[in-house]
């Protein structure tokens, strides 16, 4: 007999069906119909997890485990399993959280006082003892501050410690106070290099958003201090959930509202009157240089507030802030301007100014956290960023005078992420979660400049009449993906937590680089003496460069990429022994779609500043002359498109990688006790696909082109080729003058649209890391940490000269060399030849009949960089009315690749010929062998805190180098010299680092009503004063000349600016 259910006679075992059902599909859906979805690469939660026993040490299974606490919406329960075991994950950071355990025949007891941070394990062991009453035992103990469950080395600060530090309200002073960081000193990019990493290699979330800019991976916004809840930099033996990162994970958890409506008003104000230049004002005329660096006007506003908007179910919190300031500029590019004779130039008032950089900037935060039901909750965070700089601080220097700025014009950045964790039963639970972020960033030409030439005299160093180009940027990620977590006791005779889950991510970056209607860049040897002759005077060699991109809006290029990943990770915890393995797999590649280009030449209405002027009445005759100089030029593999033609590209692949990224960590509970855990790692970090490092195969807007230009007929204009020039000479007759010049171009683009710029077996670069160490519980709530680390980068991905290669030893078909030696003397320190500092050294020239450089991505196998280091670190809650955090490093960074923001794209020098791998080897940009920070607080009588913030670390490291050796006539070069490094990276040291910084802040309460502190911050307090002096001669030398001749850099030996100004900063918070 069958029976017919209709939907109101289910029955239960099908109504359980439906849920189960129900439930996989909704997380199907979550997981694969998000269009704009992330998992966050790291938690943005801790963990509370333990054993109840009873007094003679035996599991008591049954238990119930109640968690509450004011960052907890509602209360979570536990039920302990057969060994006792029990675990509250996804617990938000915060302090006072308090653990109920209730067993029927024992007394209840409750502890707490407990406090979670980001990413760690804390772990207890609760006992209870046997009882005939209802009784209750409440126990108020520190809370552990040893991870015994985790070899992840981590430094985490919660909001209140941040609020109390003396440094600018911003993640760049937070993140360069951590152990090993190094500031690369380009305050609006925000990058360190952290622990042997590149200023490229941190990952940046925000509630689990990657923040990266997807084109050069530094921060995609100034993400706003006053929402942190906490933050957690993840420095060491990162989990396989983590991707994306070679080096150091910052995990940013904002604030989430609460149960009780709450918020604050904050001002941090400074100004001309609370700044003093720590060197008088004679004794900088005196010398020629400007005032230092400070802030002359600060203002920042900040309003917060949060609370519930349905009690112990949805919580909300917002925050608005205004950040306004100014800040002296100490560069010399006035007093340089003021020294040029004008002759063909006048210059206004607004270009011979001395400016200085100012800033303005909104920041936006909004997030709602709603407990949907009992196992299902959902968070949704939004974060705004808009930026104007009148002259963008990227875009000055020494040299620059306030023509060459430009302007950054309103960024607009937006960022939302939303997540469901759903807990689907006591031991298992599920995370989704989605993320879009939007980026425009136009920095933009000055329009009053367009039409003019850039302009370089190299004798004064000193630029003027325009900028190099104009950008506008626009940047948009989208990610999604999924994550599962299952907790097993007693499985193969160890407890388990395990993880898995699979992301997905899709990124797009455009540029549009323009230069409007002058493309053109001026050389001058000698601007006052009227020398043109930049390369050789005696040769009466110029230079001819031009940037081939168009007006505004005339191309846009995009570079995107896609990525897929998944992980496994398990963490198994076997009496005193945990094991942390996991295994990541990342399928990434960059693709350009199919794009298009028009002719660009007549898109300028000039020709070059040198151009002789009979040409004038068709001003871009010269270039379409190159232009088809190159079109005929055999040399050249692909000649029939330059940069200045149209072209229409494919869509193509320009990098594709298949990565397995393996994890695994030890941590060994050395006394039982919780106090003290000896930790071993070993990680492999592949470094991820950014679009920036591998545009160069774009061909959509060329790079410079640049000639020599031979006047051969000594008029000091730039003519038309002869038809027999020995470089080439163009074909069409229009183009040809056989009493003009010659023009040789030094290297070119292959724009070829089936170009693979990059080789298909490019390697992905990785990093490997070791870690040693042990944590310590000195003390009640202080922690002491000594760890070694030892890190390797490989496949590092630099350019190389496809056509000449950088062998010194290496032949053509005919036997010939490449690369020409000439054996010289450096004549040292001294620039005197016949001293004791005298060294031989043979540089390479190439070999006139060499082809033209041309330029390919690859995986040079000399390229390498090492960091090994010794760190001891401290960690001191705030109890007892003091509080400490800080560390002391010794370190060695090593290498021949750069760690830089431009090194890191891979196309830098270093393997560009013979000569950059002279003297390559060693110590690298970011190597700071001695660094010690500390940063402590005392609380004092009267409600008064002290806080000071102590850093030193050794001077940075440079070498002497020969900007330009000349080779006699005798060696048939295609260049009449080259540079050369007499020294190996290191060998020399600038000035140690020492900085003290201090707060006093003084608190009024008032009842029920609020919270008033006022503080202030003395930056500077020990007197950091001095000048930066031009050390390195950089000569060009001609050894062959009878006696030998050096012409030392123009800028030795002379002070190019001032440091060092005491500056005070007041502030005020009102919390209600």
């Amino acid at each position: 007999m069958f029976k017919i259910n209709t939907p109101g006679t289910r029955t239960k075992k099908e109504k359980e069906m439906n849920k189960k059902i129900f439930k996989a599909s909704l997380i199907l859906i979550l997981a694969l119909g998000l269009t704009s979805a992330s998992f966050a690469q790291g938690r943005q939660t801790g963990t509370i997890s333990g054993t109840v026993v009873d007094s003679e040490g035996n599991f008591l299974p049954g238990c119930t485990v109640t968690l509450s606490g004011p960052r907890l919406i509602g209360t979570k329960s536990y039920v302990t399993s057969d060994t006792g075991k029990f675990r509250f994950p996804s617990v938000a950071p915060g302090r006072d959280y308090e653990l109920r355990v209730e067993l029927p025949g024992f007394k209840t007891s409750i502890r707490k006082g407990l406090i979670v941070s980001v990413a760690r394990a804390t772990t207890l062991k609760v006992e209870l003892e046997i009882t005939t009453l209802e009784e209750e035992v409440t126990v108020v103990a520190a809370s552990p501050v040893v991870d015994i469950q985790t070899s992840k080395v981590s430094v985490s600060y919660n909001a209140d410690f941040i609020a109390s530090i003396p440094m600018n309200r911003d993640l760049y002073g937070i993140q360069n106070s951590i152990p090993g960081a190094v500031s690369e000193g380009v305050d609006y990019r925000r990058t360190s290099s952290i622990l042997g990493g590149t200023v490229r290699s941190n990952l940046y979330q925000l509630d689990g958003v990657p923040m990266n800019d997807p084109a050069t991976f530094y921060p995609m916004a100034n993400i706003n201090v006053d929402v942190y809840e906490e933050i957690e930099f993840g420095v060491g033996s990162l989990p396989a959930e983590v991707g994306q990162a070679d080096s150091v994970v910052v995990n940013i958890v904002t604030k989430s509202g609460g149960n009780r409506f709450s918020g604050n008003i904050s001002a941090y104000f400074t100004g001309d009157s609370l700044v003093n230049d720590l060197i008088s004002a004679e004794d900088m005329e005196a010398v020629g240089v400007n005032a230092p660096r400070s802030f002359k006007d600060y203002k920042d506003g900040s309003l917060s507030f949060g609370g519930p908007v349905i009690k112990d179910r949805a919580w909300f919190f917002l925050n608005g802030r205004r950040l306004i300031w100014e800040r002296a500029n100490p560069e010399t590019y006035d007093i340089r301007l003021a020294k040029i004779n004008l002759r063909e130039w006048t210059f206004s008032e607004a270009e011979k100014q001395h400016f200085d950089i100012e800033h303005e900037e909104w920041l936006g935060f909004g997030k709602l956290t709603f407990q949907l039901t009992d196992n299902i909750r959902y968070m949704g965070m939004y974060h705004w960023n808009n930026i104007y700089e009148p002259v963008y601080q990227n875009r000055t220097s020494n040299s620059y005078t306030f023509a060459n700025t430009i302007s950054w014009e309103y960024e607009n950045t937006h960022t939302t992420t939303h997540q469901i964790n759903w807990v689907l039963n006591q031991n298992t639970f599920v995370d989704v979660r989605g993320s879009y972020v939007y980026r425009h960033f136009p920095i933009l030409l000055r329009p009053e400049y367009a039409e003019r030439y850039f302009v370089y005299d190299r004798e004064e160093q000193v630029r003027w009449g325009n900028s190099y180009y104009g950008d506008d940027y626009l940047r948009k990620k989208a990610l999604a993906s999924f994550a599962v977590t299952h907790f097993k006791d007693d499985f193969l005779g160890a407890s388990h937590e395990i993880k898995f889950g699979g992301e997905f991510e899709h990124t797009i970056y455009a540029l549009d680089r323009y230069k409007d209607a002058n493309p053109y860049y001026t050389y001058w040897r000698d601007y006052n003496a009227g020398n043109k002759y930049y390369y050789s005077t005696g040769g009466e060699r110029g230079r001819l460069r031009v940037r081939p991109f168009g007006p505004r809006g005339t191309v846009w290029k995009y570079d995107n990429t896609r990525r897929f990943s998944g992980f496994v990770q398990d963490s198994i915890v076997k009496g005193k022994l945990a094991i942390n393995v996991g295994l990541r797999i990342d399928y990434g590649y960059q693709y350009e779609p199919e794009q298009t280009r028009p002719d660009m030449i007549d898109l300028y209405s000039v020709g070059p500043e040198f151009m002789n002027p009979a040409l004038d009445a068709t001003p871009t005759l010269l270039l379409h002359a190159l232009n088809d100089q190159y079109h005929n030029d055999d040399g050249i593999d692909f000649n029939q498109t330059s940069a200045f033609d149209a072209i229409t590209t494919p869509y193509k692949k320009i990098v594709e990688f298949t990565t397995l990224s393996p994890r695994i960590g030890l941590v060994y509970d050395l006394f039982g006790d919780g106090k003290t855990a000896l930790k071993a790692s070993f990680s492999r970090y592949y470094e991820p696909i950014w679009s920036a490092k591998y545009n160069a195969a774009n061909i959509m807007s060329g790079t410079a082109m640049n000639w020599y230009w031979y006047d051969l007929n000594s008029n000091g204009f730039m003519d038309l080729p002869v038809s027999d020039g020995r470089y080439g000479s163009p074909v069409q007759a229009q183009y040809i003058d056989d009493t003009g010049d010659q023009y040789r171009l030094t290297s070119y683009d292959v724009q070829d649209p089936d170009f693979a710029y990059y080789p298909t077996d490019l390697k992905p670069p990785y990093m490997h890391e070791f870690i040693l160490g042990v944590d310590h519980e000195l003390i009640r709530d202080f922690r002491l940490g000594l760890q070694f680390i030892y890190k390797i980068n490989k496949n590092i991905v630099e350019d190389v000269d496809t056509n000449n290669g950088y062998d010194p030893t290496a032949t053509d078909d005919q036997g010939n060399l490449i690369w020409l030696p000439y054996d010289f003397t450096d004549p040292g320190w001294d620039g005197e030849w016949g001293t004791d500092d005298d060294q031989e050294m043979t540089v390479y020239g190439l070999a006139d009949g060499a082809p033209t450089r041309t330029y390919m991505g690859a995986n040079p196998p000399e390229a390498k960089r090492t960091y090994t280091a010794i760190i001891m670190t401290f960690d001191k809650r705030m109890s007892n009315g003091w509080q400490l955090q800080g560390s002391i490093l010794y370190s060695a960074f090593k290498g021949n690749a750069s760690p830089t923001y431009g090194s890191t794209e891979g196309e830098s020098s270093l393997f560009d010929n013979p000569n950059t791998m002279i003297n390559s080897y060693g110590r690298v940009a970011f190597d700071r062998p001695l660094q010690i920070k500390l940063i402590g607080s005392v609380m004092l009588p009267g409600d008064i805190v002290f806080t000071g913030y102590f850093q030193h670390r050794s001077g940075s490291a440079w070498r002497r180098t020969i900007s330009r050796v000349y080779f006699p006539s005798s060696i048939d070069t295609q260049d009449t010299y080259d540079d050369v490094a007499p020294e190996t990276l290191g060998t020399r040291r600038n000035a140690p680092y020492t900085m003290l910084d201090i707060r006093v802040e003084k608190s009024f309460t008032f009842g029920d009503f609020g919270k008033l502190s006022l503080y202030i911050d003395a930056f500077n307090l020990a007197g950091r004063s001095g000048y930066n002096v031009s050390q390195n001669p950089n000569p060009y030398i001609w050894p062959y000349r009878d006696p030998p001749e050096i012409d030392l850099d123009s800028d030795y030996g002379d002070i190019t600016s001032a440091y060092g100004s005491r500056s005070f900063r007041i502030g005020a918070k009102f919390a209600f």
